[in-house]
């Protein structure tokens, strides 16, 4: 038979001595951790292919004097893609820049209730862009692209694709912040000293 002790530890969502709680990934999180990993590798994926097309670009321009018809294009579909899936991954982290004047001056349950707005508002945002250019990357899709031929719902795709994910992320953000009842915890801000000083030398 286990001690009282053992059952505490063997349990998920237990707290440890100091009364937090265990800082073991849920099911919610470790799959929000597969998908922001997936869009990450994406992403990359795609910043190399950007890096890899204009390469060939400049080698075949220079070097043999006959650049590339599709180059250029293939290097700007990947930067809009990248671009549209990169926004989601920082999204699901927090890290867009935000005005967080009126969360510093509020209280913890403020702060829950701003940051719920918040989430709120960013997925209605997402949702409605979503739904509104649904149609027009289907009427575009009968428009193909000079020189890789695609269809231009390929690329008014990706705002499509980053649009969803956004959404995603905000109501999964909205969740776990509803789910544990307190606002996310957030980061010291690390404050230029350099920048500081110059402003106290101005003044």
């Amino acid at each position: 038979m286990k001690s009282p002790e053992e059952t505490v530890e063997d349990t998920p969502n237990a707290q440890d001595a100091t009364g937090h709680a265990s800082d073991r990934p849920t099911s919610v999180e470790s799959w929000i951790r597969g998908v922001v990993l997936i869009e990450k590798t994406v992403a990359g994926v795609f910043l190399m292919l950007i890096v890899l097309s204009m390469g060939t670009q400049v080698f075949a321009r220079y070097v043999f004097d006959a650049p590339f018809q599709w180059s250029e294009e293939l290097a700007r579909l990947a930067l809009i893609w990248m671009t549209f899936v990169s926004a989601t991954f920082v999204l699901a982290d927090s890290q867009h820049i935000a005005v967080d004047m009126l969360p510093n001056r509020l209280g913890a349950r403020g702060r829950f209730w701003v940051e719920c707005l918040g989430h709120t508002v960013v997925a209605g945002a997402c949702l409605l862009l979503l739904i509104g250019s649904v149609k027009f990357v289907w009427y575009v899709g009968a428009v193909e692209s000079p020189a890789l031929g695609v269809p231009r719902s390929w690329w008014y795709g990706a705002g499509l694709m980053g649009l969803f994910l956004m959404a995603l992320h905000s109501l999964l953000n909205l969740f776990q912040v509803c789910r544990t009842g307190s606002p996310s915890p957030r980061e010291t801000s690390i404050e230029d000293d350099g920048f500081h000083l110059e402003m106290e030398q101005q003044q």
